[in-house]
């Protein structure tokens, strides 16, 4: 897990190359006007979702096997928590298309994602999210997913 501002996404290019397109479509895409959906990058490795909600409380960690996730919190405010990998284990319930299980887990550590900070979630690192809203605002996210590639 990465967490750091936004302004050094790119420093860690090196470690995951398709942050690139990332920067690119943070830059380029108009994110924060946009509606929520799922969107498209001229990499087909990279996609990401714009989501606007109230409140989310997610009991469950969500691990994913071949994805990054990079998390991004462009208006309000979140929790971010994670779990100890060892609870990522084998999964009982595995979903292929989203390339996604959950698992129970006590809390590793948690950290308040705010506009101008990201996450980046390597594939197996066990993560959830809620929300730390005021009441009635609404807190606006873009996710980004990174598909690693397998010849």
């Amino acid at each position: 897990m990465i967490y750091d501002i936004l302004s050094k996404l790119e420093h860690y290019i090196n470690t995951v190359p398709q942050i690139k397109t990332v920067a690119e479509a943070l830059d380029h895409d108009d994110v924060y006007d946009k509606a929520p959906g799922v969107y498209k990058t001229p990499d087909p490795s990279v996609s990401y979702a714009i989501s606007e909600y109230m409140s989310d409380r997610v009991p469950l960690y969500e691990v994913h096997k071949d994805t990054t996730i990079i998390y991004i919190v462009l208006s309000g405010n979140e929790i971010i928590s994670s779990t100890w990998r060892e609870y990522a284990g084998t999964p009982e319930m595995y979903d292929e298309e989203t390339d996604t299980y959950f698992v129970k887990g006590e809390v590793l550590g948690a950290f308040r994602l705010s506009q101008g900070r990201f996450a980046l979630f390597l594939p197996g690192e066990p993560f959830k999210s809620s929300s730390e809203a005021e009441e009635g605002e609404r807190v606006k996210r873009i996710i980004f997913l990174i598909k690693e590639k397998h010849n």
